[in-house]
């Protein structure tokens, strides 16, 4: 009995990437072809499996769970042709180039002011920053390196810990001079600085919910779209925002902000420094790589709450 053709590579490919991506549209831009065509790789491979894989009953696009097994095995197969081509593939002048994904907050307020120091020590070797506002897909052939908060989902990944990532109250010294907070029940004479963008929006409930005996409130509220934003106006004395360890590391080490309250909340984990095998090989980024865990290190705060 011979065995059955695979489904055509193409297929392959809009199943893949419709599943990461998480829709059409997007694969379409990424596979640089249009949304009916991705559609129609998507009937002919169920066509040729004689199954079902997309939902579309539902109203927005949604695997079967077919689908979502059958993707799941593609997007290794993908990870491990990949990493096999870059091993094969000379580097040349490439391999003086390393990309790495960062949430923009966190390459604002951490990494965007240590690079001088990696220039310094490897001034052969050239980083491209993608800064973005999720958890960035190492399967993209232009991303070597990404940091993570908390830990990776898994999968054919090198994941070590890099950053201690939680959440607790700070405010500028300038500030409690003139509004002391000593417990929680002072935040009713403060105005707290919230940020209203997912996933930082639930930072103040979450961290209120913590709180033993009765729930402080606060005396008004200002809102900002971004972590960095509501950072800079705690800095400027605006009133109380919940930090994340990663974004406050050089502000309270310089006494531009200062933490006076618990508890501290942990984040799921550190933020994680994610690469594969493959990569991870390349001299490159095996040295930025070396020089990130070492700095980060030596960031470390022995303790946070004043």
């Amino acid at each position: 009995m011979s065995t059955p053709p695979l489904p055509s590579l193409r297929a392959l490919q809009a199943l893949e990437a419709t599943a990461r991506l998480g829709g059409v549209t997007a694969a379409a831009a990424e596979l640089s072809v249009t949304q009916p065509a991705v559609s129609q790789q998507l009937r002919r491979l169920e066509e040729a499996l004689e199954t079902t894989l997309v939902d579309r009953e539902a109203s927005t696009f949604r695997l079967t769970r077919a689908g979502t097994a059958y993707a799941e095995r593609l997007a290794r197969a993908f990870a491990d042709i990949r990493a096999a081509t870059e091993e094969v593939r000379p580097q040349g002048d490439a391999d003086r180039v390393v990309s790495l994904a960062v949430l923009a907050t966190l390459a604002q307020r951490w990494l965007i002011p240590r690079l001088a120091g990696f220039q310094e020590a490897a001034p052969d070797i050239e980083v491209r920053l993608l800064t973005t506002s999720r958890l960035e897909d190492l399967e993209r052939a232009d991303v070597d390196l990404s940091i993570r908060m908390g830990p990776p989902d898994g999968g054919a990944v090198l994941a070590e810990p890099l950053i201690d990532n939680r959440a607790f109250p700070v405010a500028s010294p300038a500030l409690l001079e003139r509004r002391p907070l000593v417990s929680p029940g002072d935040l009713a004479g403060h105005v707290w600085l919230r940020v209203t963008t997912p996933p930082r929006d639930v930072d103040w409930p979450r961290w209120v919910a913590a709180v033993p005996g009765p729930a402080p409130s606060p005396r008004g509220w200002l809102d900002f779209a971004s972590s960095a934003q509501a950072l800079e106006a705690a800095v400027a004395g605006l009133g109380v925002a919940i930090a994340h360890t990663p974004f406050v590391v050089d502000a309270l080490a310089e006494g531009r902000l200062t933490a006076p309250l618990g508890p501290e909340l942990d984040e799921s984990g550190p933020c994680h420094l994610v690469t594969t095998p493959g990569r991870a090989r390349r001299p490159a980024v095996a040295r930025f790589r070396e020089w990130l865990l070492a700095r980060a290190a030596a960031d470390r705060l022995p303790g946070i709450i004043t």
